[in-house]
């Protein structure tokens, strides 16, 4: 997506809160607030400093629940 020209916020927002939008989930899904459903994806690093971080899953909680554990992969530089 970068690659293409998104930006940083662009790229969050189409994993995010577009989709949520887009489905219909907006008013429980899409981000971090009271009342949301709070559904998280942990990554190993932060994609504000390198969009490939976005692509390095550590955790998926989904229902209070850890729901996938993915290795910490670093990103070549």
């Amino acid at each position: 997506m970068s690659q293409a020209g998104m930006s940083f916020p662009g790229i969050l927002a189409s994993l995010t809160t577009a989709p949520a939008e887009r489905f219909g989930e907006a008013p429980k899904r899409g981000r971090i607030a009271p009342g949301m459903d709070g559904d998280v994806v942990v990554l190993a690093g932060d994609p504000a400093t390198d969009v490939r971080w976005f692509g390095r899953v550590k955790y998926t909680v989904g229902a209070g629940k850890v729901i996938h554990s993915g290795p910490a992969r670093s990103i070549d530089r």
